[in-house]
């Protein structure tokens, strides 16, 4: 009973296994039947899609090719190796270079090697000159495998998306070679006086310590290499004061930096003497400005004044100030500038400075000012900077919003409420009243001022007190002598000139500056054809006066040797007072010192040990 039990169960077993095999069978063969019709379905459509691609393939470009293209194009340095000098070059610009560089396929190369030919561009900026160039890479001359092309080659590829032919945007080298070849030529003649000329050298920086020296015996740093143009060792070694003083922009006066070199250097960076005695004769301020002689090198200063100009609308302060320096020394230099080596010898002129004399001594002419003046971002800032309100900061910010001509200024700028008035009168601004004019300025603010306090008094100062014969602007110096009606005449003053329609623009309402109070707008004298005119208005008290009348007064340069002087000699000299016993640290003040009464302007000078020099002999 049980046997046959099994075997029927077996047998139930077996067929529902057959069944369940069927089924996948089934299902087996409707999946490749599928597949099968599904492929040739998919040949089909392709064969016919074929066709009809083959028939618009002339009207409709692959898109994969259009791609391949772009790639290209959007690659277009990808064989360039590029070494930027960041040198002059702004920090946003240089990120925009980094950035753009690599997304053009090109290869940035972050350190110079000239013994690596992998570079194939070196980038410099548009007013780099080759010497620095060499200078800054620390290189004799400039590399003859590698393209040397300014910053506006770079910004010009990205600008077009390509690579331009960088011809236009070569740096030109060729006045180093020039200059390389000739004194080459000279060298021969040059070698056999090179002592001379050293021993001559030697003795512009101490006279005394080059009595009983050969040009063996010489100290190495006392010895310019003649005829060198790159890694020239420059000047011989000159003892140089500090041009790094808080309170003042000093330019060294010619005899100065040198023959009071000795002193300078006997002087601690500490001082607490309340006064030191110093040679003053070959100080600006001690001498009169009618004593000047005529200037030999006038074709050369008159360049070089061109170039100071320039770097101060770029605000390239530094510059300016060197070339300041180098004319100084060429006004007091007795003859013509005839050899290399004499420029070389020039009191603040070192190897650049020296190849600039030389090349205007050489061509009559400046190729850097050349440059500069056919350059039309140089041209637009100088007219910007014009505007009063607006330094050279400014006037680039203006340059780069795409601004270039004042119509554009203004409809477009945001300007200031100064920077308004100053491009409303930009033209009477710039254009000198005469010396009549500046007195009848002057007569309308001493008359007001007279008629508000009895007793006051007021005077003109600046370019119409020294006797200029046309003035940029007019300082009016108001004060009382009792010390105390000074006091509240301030806004009364300008309250009347403005009812009297005198005052026309207020441009810095009120400067307080201690117990001074200064005034800066602009005004317009009766009558159709004047025109408005700067005016400065400054109250202080009596015991103030003789220092700001000499401060307001000017010159620039004159103010500047006499604060340097008093530097030295231990004091502190400003518009507010004559200080003695001042205590410095390098260039910082600990100690302020005390005032000494000056009640006139001879006891400033008489305090500092210095003739007095009237205002007309202080035209530095």
């Amino acid at each position: 009973m049980s046997c046959t039990y099994v075997l029927i169960k077996a047998q139930s077993i077996q067929e529902e296994l057959h069944g369940r095999l069927v089924k996948l069978r089934t299902i087996i063969l409707v999946f490749l039947l599928n597949f099968c019709f599904s492929r040739l379905f998919f040949v089909t459509e392709m064969g016919k899609s074929k066709r009809s691609d083959d028939d618009l393939s002339e009207k409709i470009p692959d898109k994969r090719l259009r791609c391949s293209n772009n790639d290209k194009s959007e690659h277009f340095l990808f064989a360039s190796k590029i070494h930027i000098l960041q040198a002059g070059i702004e920090k946003l610009r240089m990120q925009i270079f980094y950035t753009n560089i690599k997304k053009y396929g090109g290869e940035l190369v972050e350190k110079f090697d000239l013994s690596n030919n992998y570079i194939t561009h070196l980038v410099v900026d548009d007013n780099m000159e080759p010497d620095r160039m060499c200078r800054l890479l620390k290189i004799d001359k400039p590399p003859e495998n590698i393209e040397i092309v300014k910053s506006s080659w770079l910004s010009k590829c990205f600008k077009e998306k390509v690579l331009m032919n960088s011809k236009e945007f070569i740096l030109d080298c060729s006045i180093l070679a020039k200059y390389s070849e000739q004194f080459s030529r000279k060298d021969t003649s040059a070698s056999s006086a090179g002592s001379d000329i050293q021993m001559k050298s030697a003795a512009l920086t101490n006279p005394s310590e080059t009595e009983n020296l050969s040009s063996n015996t010489m100290p190495k740093y006392m010895v310019p290499k003649v005829c060198l143009m790159y890694g020239h060792k420059g000047k011989p070694h000159i003892i140089t004061s500090d041009n790094s003083d808080n309170e003042s922009d000093y330019c060294p006066s010619d005899g100065e930096q040198d023959k009071n070199a000795e002193s300078a250097e006997a002087i601690p960076s500490t001082s607490k003497s309340t006064q030191k005695n110093l040679p003053v004769g070959n100080w600006v301020c001690a001498q009169s400005s009618k004593m000047q002689v005529e200037n030999p090198n006038k074709h050369i200063t008159d360049k070089l004044e061109e170039m100071v100009k320039t770097y101060e609308s770029t605000n390239d302060k530094w510059r300016a100030f060197g070339y300041q320096k180098a004319i100084q020394a060429l006004r007091k230099h007795p003859k013509r500038i005839s050899t290399y080596e004499e420029a070389m010898s020039l009191p603040s002129v070192g190897k650049r400075l020296a190849e600039k004399i030389w090349e205007i001594v050489e061509s009559g002419d400046l190729r850097k000012l050349n440059e500069f003046k056919s350059s039309e971002e140089i041209r637009v800032i100088e007219m910007f900077k014009d505007v009063w309100g607006a330094g050279p900061h400014t006037a680039r910010t203006w340059y780069q919003q795409g601004l270039r001509t004042l119509e554009d200024l203004r409809t477009k700028a945001n300007l200031t409420h100064q920077q308004k008035v100053g491009l409303r009168c930009y033209h009477d601004f710039l254009d000198r009243m005469p010396r009549a004019e500046a007195a009848e300025i002057e007569k309308v603010v001493v008359e007001a001022a007279e008629s508000l306090q009895e007793g006051v008094l007021a005077q003109a100062c600046g370019s119409y007190r020294r006797g200029k014969a046309t003035c940029g602007d007019v300082d009016v110096l108001v004060t009382h002598p009792d010390g105390k009606s000074h006091r509240g005449l301030f806004g009364k003053l300008l309250a009347k000139l403005k009812k009297d329609g005198f005052l026309t623009d207020d441009l810095v309402t009120a400067e307080d500056n201690g117990n001074q109070k200064k005034y800066l707008g602009v005004c317009k004298l009766p009558g159709e054809n004047s025109k408005h005119r700067r005016l400065d208005i400054i109250v202080v008290p009596y015991d103030e006066y003789a220092c700001a009348l000499v401060y307001f007064t000017g010159s620039a340069h004159f103010n500047r040797s006499l604060r340097h002087l008093a530097k030295k000699m231990g004091m502190s000299l400003s518009e507010h007072s004559l200080n003695v016993g001042v205590v410095r640290n390098g260039t910082e003040k600990i100690y302020e010192g005390t005032p000494v009464p000056t009640p006139t302007e001879e006891s400033v000078f008489i305090k500092m040990g210095i003739p007095f020099r009237p205002p007309d002999e202080r035209d530095h």
